[in-house]
C-alpha cells in the first residue's frame, strides 16, 4: 500500500517492511530485562523516496501499560514509592544512586 505524501517535501511514500518495535525502557539497574518484560508493537514502515523521511503506522493499537510498570521502591530517605531506576527521588529530592 502506497501512502499519498511524505508530509515533509510531498515526495511519493513507499512500504518498506514491517516490523516490531520493543515497548519500556533501558533501566540503570535492570538493563534489559525490563524491556524483555514490556512487550513489542508490530508497524508497517514507509520511506519517502525523495527526501528519506520514514514513518511508522501501528498495524494494531498498542494495549495500555502494555508489559506493566517499572518496579517500584521505597526511597530510603521519605519512604515514598518511586521507580527502581530513578537516579534520585522525585518526592524528596534524595540521591538514590550514589
Amino acid at each position: 500500500m502506497e501512502r499519498e505524501a511524505c508530509i515533509r517535501c510531498g515526495g511519493t511514500m513507499g512500504h518498506i517492511g514491517q516490523e516490531r518495535l520493543q515497548l519500556g525502557r533501558f533501566g540503570l539497574l535492570v538493563g534489559h530485562w525490563d524491556q524483555l518484560l514490556s512487550g513489542a508493537l508490530t508497524v508497517d514502515i514507509y520511506c519517502c523516496h525523495d527526501c528519506k523521511k520514514l514513518e511508522f503506522y501501528a498495524i494494531e493499537a498498542p494495549e495500555e501499560n502494555a508489559g506493566g510498570t517499572m518496579a517500584q521502591v521505597p526511597c530510603p530517605g521519605c519512604g515514598q514509592l518511586h521507580e527502581l531506576d530513578d537516579p534520585k527521588c522525585p518526592h524528596c529530592g534524595k540521591r538514590l544512586l550514589e
